[in-house]
């Protein structure tokens, strides 16, 4: 789940909608024609709450994808729909599904029955009457009987076609929107007739330089166009209604016009609207049945097809019917034969999704990863989180890695594996992503990277993958990096700065330590390595033990709020993908009856048949997967060894088949609803709770009313080995007088140290170590080949001489070191998530500074932090105050900044002062800056101050 808006304080509560709004659409949904698979689709799911799905129509995998966009703005306006919303801005011709960033949503065709106000009018959009939208897989359809209006809407393989029925002998109008949605970097029609109209946008969003080209043809010829004062928007006057529906079929392409041409005339069917529904609906039920399940309840088959429906929107072609691309690089390529894709959510995906695709869709997966491999050799780099030939580096980790790993290990890949592994080693090697270049040290610490905790964890997984595939690098512990952030004191991973954990630590607490979680949701983050987590938390019970405590702790979440924490079963939050496995994870130590009873309660309780029926994003199609997997009645803990653990089925029956392959059969005895699984037999055997799947396999589940205690399969604990590095356990980083340093491993391991330089012969560790002055200290474990790595950490005096006091309150969440973190010696870096920068939100700054002595003269600093993207801005003004009694102040007036970042960089902004007045106390003020800025994503939102250090030289 994308966290690019995860500062801006949003209500994460969901919206409950109304029963008859969602009775309307169930009703609808179930009067559905078409046959197959495709009329058990529901696209509306997700459209309400904060699922961030779209209705429209869509074509599996494909380029396009056709839907009515409500809103533009807020986090809700991510895929351009909101169920709640009354009016349709018109339609689109790119969506995303699930994303917690907005984008796409480009060349917006509304059609109107009046010109009236153009071309000054800002369109308000249609009204919307809910009971009137129909949808189901490849199709989509709206009436509005206020306007006379009947809209619908279809995809191919790279094109679509909007069909329009104006009542009576209304006026036709048509309007081309250029200027929807992102900002534009430029913009164009470039060409048209009566017959057709081409266009051209260049945009920035969360693609930083998206360029598509939009061609369209008109089934009737337009009698008169007209532009706007900017000609960034069309208005298209076309013959009064006859009866007869206005048909437009449109191309897009991201290479140039002549590729949005060849799109449309690869798929030319002569305004065949119903043809091309027809052709789109066969190839969805193609793909939907490749997963054959049979249920008494239709609701679970409705469920299940809508599910699986949401996991093929992404990864989307990126290719013209030409075989051209627009590169990482921005250049035209061409590949021979074979498709090249954009919209890889790998931190959501490559759990489970991906994993999916593999086991049902291998064929696509192959060309996932044989579009990764084209993005490596134009960029240099594997894909983090790429859209429309850009990389977002949004999320954080390198998971094309498991990705890719995974589908070696499904055997055959076809795919250049000499290449893979080279992608693989020259992205971990160029180390540009997610703190890989301080893994050496072991981990990576707070102070070198925010959501450092995360970042380790997930960069051990990565590591491990290349492992697997036997590509080596030399990133620390590689695999095992993750267990030297475990605080054996408290029992979870936290973050470490100056080689301490940090304190006070609050495992409920959301920070910058974790990707969108606290501590609780990434206490089984290395999800590569169940058994050396179990190792690591002292066994099989206590692993359970802390399982159950995740589900079961059900205080409330501290820290700031994070809109992507939702689906809390205790601590686990189901609708973030770091929750995803949790159940599945009892079957490592025996407990496969836990594991069914919280995967019954997440799978029926978060899952259902209504716009709000997703607990969180969708995350292109992650979400779904997991539901996927669940009713199937397996799920892939290990994402990338090509394993899958036992769960509970959904079904009575249900076959995976893949063409040209055998199928692989499941099925269920003894009733499903409310049953637990008593017997698990993998071609008449029983496999263990972990197992892996090929063609021709049969699963047997033998269901009651009892879930019967299966042994822990030996693939759970199956672990490596990695040195547990050394940390300062007591100590204080900055000192009145003195401090005692205490050092500690893990595992017990002897300890060598030195002081201030690594050129003194090394000391064997044996009690704390009392320290007074600045002091650097290097430890490690003692290792006979002297191959460990050195640790450091550094101790100072805390400045003297005045105290401080605060006229206003930080925010818990940006609290740095506390009271005195304005004043510790400690600098704030060039992230704000550091842990030494202190957040004030809505209120001005107002900080005083008491001298021991009284002072004849006074010098010194004050440093703010710069970022607007993240809504911290530089206070509206700074001023100085001196007081000689302590008292009363008077104003020396305003002071301006010495050092500042660019104007549309973030950074830090420092402002000196100097004076020669007898002083007593000083005082500094900051000014509010006011709500954002217009033309801010988070437009009149409450901003930020964020300051460290105020430095004093005597």
């Amino acid at each position: 789940m994308t966290h690019f808006l995860k500062f801006l304080g949003m209500n994460a509560r969901r919206r409950m909608l109304c029963i008859p709004a969602i009775t309307g659409v169930l009703m609808l949904c179930h009067s559905c024609a078409g046959p197959g698979y495709g009329k058990l689709v529901n696209p509306f799911v997700g459209t309400g709450g904060h699922g961030h799905t779209f209705p429209g129509a869509c074509y599996p995998f494909g380029m396009m994808q056709l839907s009515p966009d409500t809103q533009t703005e807020g986090w809700d306006a991510c895929s351009g729909y909101h169920f709640s919303d009354t009016a349709i801005l018109g339609f689109s011709h790119t969506h995303l599904s699930g994303t917690g960033v907005p984008d796409y949503c480009d060349f917006l065709v509304t059609p109107l029955r009046s010109d009236e106000g153009w071309p000054n009018f800002r369109l308000k959009g249609i009204p919307l009457t809910k009971g009137r939208e129909e949808a189901r897989a490849g199709y989509y359809r709206v009436n509005f009987p206020a306007e006379g209006i009947d809209a619908e809407l279809t995809v191919g393989k790279r094109t679509g076609m909007h069909r329009y029925r104006f009542a009576g002998s209304r006026r036709r109008f048509v309007l081309l929107d250029l200027t929807h949605r992102d900002v534009l970097i430029g913009g164009c029609f470039t060409s048209w007739d009566s017959a057709g109209i081409r266009a051209f946008r260049r945009s920035t969003g969360w693609a930083k330089d998206q360029v598509l080209y939009f061609s369209a043809r008109f089934s009737s010829p337009f009698t008169s166009i007209r532009y706007s004062e900017d000609s960034l928007k069309a208005l298209l006057e076309f013959a009064r209604a006859d009866g007869s529906p206005l048909i437009i079929h449109t191309a897009i392409s991201a290479v140039d016009s002549c590729g949005a041409e060849a799109n449309l005339s690869d798929e030319w069917m002569h305004f065949g609207f119903d043809r091309m529904l027809k052709q789109t609906e066969r190839t969805w039920n193609l793909h939907l049945g490749r997963i054959k399940a049979k249920s008494r309840e239709p609701m679970r088959l409705r469920t299940f097809y809508t599910a699986l429906y949401h996991t093929m929107i992404h990864p989307s072609l990126f290719q013209d019917a030409d075989g051209r691309y627009r590169s990482m690089d921005g250049s035209i390529r061409q590949t021979q034969s074979d498709d090249h894709f954009t919209v890889f959510s790998l931190w959501d995906t490559y759990r489970a999704a991906h994993p999916l695709y593999q086991l049902a869709f291998p064929d696509y997966n192959d060309r996932f990863v044989r579009t990764f491999l084209r993005q490596f050799e134009a960029s240099g780099y594997l894909p983090v989180w790429e859209l429309a030939g850009n990389e977002t580096w949004c999320m954080i980790g390198n998971h094309a890695i498991p990705v890719i790993a995974n589908a070696f290990a499904a055997g055959e890949p076809r795919f250049d594996t000499a290449l893979a592994r080279k992608a693989v080693r020259g992205t971990l090697n160029a180390a540009r992503h997610s703190g890989l270049r301080y893994m050496n040290k072991g981990f990576i610490a707070a102070e070198d990277e925010a959501e450092s905790v995360s970042k380790t964890i997930e960069n051990s997984l990565d590591l491990a993958a290349a492992a697997a595939i036997g590509v080596a690098v030399d990133v620390g512990p590689g695999a095992y990096a993750y267990r030297n952030l475990y605080n054996p004191a408290s029992g979870f991973f936290q973050a470490r700065s100056n080689n301490q954990f940090l304190g006070p630590f609050d495992p409920r607490e959301v920070n910058f330590n974790y990707t969108e979680a606290n501590a609780y949701q990434y206490l089984f983050g290395a999800h590569h390595d169940v058994g050396g987590m179990i190792r690591l938390f002292g066994g099989a019970k206590d692993f359970e033990n802390r399982l159950d405590e995740i589900f079961i702790d059900t205080k409330e979440l501290t820290g700031r709020q994070q809109a992507d924490i939702t689906g809390l079963i205790g601590q686990c939050a189901h609708g973030n993908e770091p929750s995803h496995h949790l159940a599945y994870l009892y079957n490592a130590v025996g407990r496969p009856d836990k594991a069914q009873d919280r995967i019954i309660q997440l799978r029926d309780g978060f899952y259902q048949n209504v716009p709000e029926g997703l607990i969180g994003n969708e995350d292109c199609g992650q979400m779904s997967a997991w539901y996927v997997f669940s009713a199937l009645g397996f799920y892939p803990v290990h994402s990338f060894d090509g394993s899958f653990d036992m769960g509970c089925p959904s079904f009575d029956f249900a076959s995976i088949k893949i063409p040209g392959r055998k199928a692989i059969r499941i099925r269920s005895r003894g009733g499903i609803n409310g049953n637990r699984v008593e017997r698990f037999d993998k071609n008449g055997r029983f496999p263990g709770t972990r197992f892996h799947l090929t063609g021709g396999d049969e699963l047997e589940f033998d269901m009651g009313p009892v879930a019967s205690r299966f042994p822990a399969s030996t693939a759970h604990l199956t672990t490596g080995d990695g040195d547990l590095q050394p940390f300062v356990s007591k100590g204080s980083r900055t000192f009145q007088n003195h401090t005692e340093i205490a050092l500690d491993v893990a595992d017990g391991a002897p300890v060598e140290y030195c002081f201030d330089t690594l050129g003194e012969i090394p000391r064997i560790y044996h009690k704390p170590l009392a320290v007074d002055s600045e002091t650097s200290l290097f430890f490690r474990r003692v290792n006979k080949h002297k191959t460990q790595p050195w640790q450091f950490a550094k101790f100072a005096p805390k400045p003297v001489g005045y105290k401080l006091s605060l006229g206003c309150m930080y925010a818990n969440a940006y609290a740095a070191s506390g009271p005195e973190a304005l004043i510790d010696g400690l600098l704030g870096g060039p992230d704000f998530r550091d842990g030494n920068w202190q957040g004030y939100q809505g209120q001005d700054f107002m900080a005083e500074l008491h001298f021991d002595t009284l002072k004849t003269a006074v010098s010194g600093s004050v440093r703010f932090f710069k970022d607007e993207r993240s809504w911290i801005m530089l206070p509206k003004a700074v001023w100085l105050e001196f007081s000689t009694d302590g008292s009363t102040f008077q104003s020396l007036g305003p002071i301006k900044p010495k050092h500042s970042p660019e104007p549309d960089l973030a950074g830090v902004s420092v402002y000196e002062f100097s004076f020669q007045r007898m002083c007593r106390a000083l005082r500094i003020r900051a000014g509010y800056p006011g709500p954002m800025p217009p033309g801010h994503p988070g437009e009149g939102g409450t901003s930020w101050i964020f300051c460290d250090e105020i430095i004093i030289h005597h």
